[in-house]
């Protein structure tokens, strides 16, 4: 992101404005993804929604042309081919991509009652039979599905700092993990289904994105998964806070029109815990690779009811 004055001509007189914070799409050119399946009793109904939601999953691979990998193994540490990966690996370049998805994510429910999904991308990601799955240029995502919580025998910190040395240590931003696991259990038919919040810690600790596995629809919670694992941005967070009055937003120097519903506007903390102003694409409008995104406005309040001509909005032509 840089931050820029930027000169504007309105009719009479010549304009300043506060910022510009321009940023760049830049997604990985090769993705490796690691989907965790819980193969206990209870799984099935939740392995066959997973399975047909395979378009929504690489919807933003295609998009943005990513080289991926999808490699499943199971929460079961104990069985004769633990650490394996079910299947082999998929590809972008798998004409049958989708049925062996189907396949690989229908891992059955005969696996042990004690699930251990940290444990397993440990050692399926540290397994020499799976050593072609893993690429030294791909960033690394890492999806769990369970309905019980994680009995791994380690801190949940110890897994995160396994999985940031498996791409080297030092660039953190190429790994993260997401959870699709329990996060409300009096929404679950099963009595037994457990929160996973060693799951959701470790998606927290990574970047990464936890949804409800009892919802009753996963394609939502499967595009979201898709948009976090191929690092493709739809929130861009300013620098400052801007006057709503004088927010502009254009990509490759298109301006585009806050009416139109593309982007919306956002009022919000970052990771140190500052308000902050986030411009949101809507995920049918994403900035395509390598595109820029340029944010102009003046400092102001950052107030979102004024967003786009709101209610205390002056109708001004820096709002348009």
């Amino acid at each position: 992101m840089f931050i820029l004055g930027l000169l504007g001509c309105t009719e009479n007189e010549l304009v300043l404005h506060d910022a510009t914070d321009v940023f760049y799409q830049s997604p990985p050119q090769e993705v490796d993804i690691l989907l965790v399946v819980d193969d206990s009793c209870s799984m099935e109904p939740y392995q066959q929604k997973l399975s047909t939601n395979f378009s929504e999953f690489i919807t933003f691979f295609d998009d943005a042309n990513i080289l991926w990998h999808i490699g499943v193994t199971t929460t079961d540490v104990y069985n004769d081919g633990a650490g394996q990966l079910e299947n082999a690996f998929i590809t972008w370049e798998d004409e049958d991509a989708q049925e062996r998805f189907e396949d690989a994510v229908n891992v059955g429910v005969e696996g042990y009652y004690s699930e251990m999904g940290l444990h397993a991308a440990k050692m399926a990601l540290e397994n020499e039979a799976n050593a072609s799955f893993l690429r030294e240029e791909a960033s690394l995502s890492i999806i769990f599905v369970s309905d019980e919580e994680d009995a791994s025998p380690y801190p949940v910190y110890e897994y995160t700092n396994f999985f940031y040395e498996m791409k080297g240590g030092t660039r953190r931003d190429v790994v993260n993990a997401s959870s699709l696991v329990v996060t409300d259990p009096s929404t679950c038919s099963a009595s037994f289904s457990r929160s996973g919040d060693r799951y959701v810690e470790i998606a927290e600790q990574t970047n990464g994105i936890v949804g409800n596995i009892c919802d009753d629809s996963f394609s939502d919670i499967v595009t979201e998964l898709s948009l976090n694992a191929s690092r493709l941005m739809d929130r861009f967070e300013l620098s400052s806070l801007p006057d709503m009055n004088t927010l502009q937003v254009s990509i490759e120097d298109e301006l585009l029109d806050c009416a139109e519903g593309d982007f919306t506007y956002e009022l919000g903390e970052n990771e140190d815990g500052d308000e902050v102003g986030f411009v949101i694409f809507d995920l049918e409008h994403l900035p395509q690779p390598s595109q820029q995104i340029a944010i102009r406005y003046y400092y102001g309040n950052g107030d979102p009811d004024e967003f786009c001509g709101g209610e205390e909005a002056a109708d001004t032509e820096g709002g348009r």
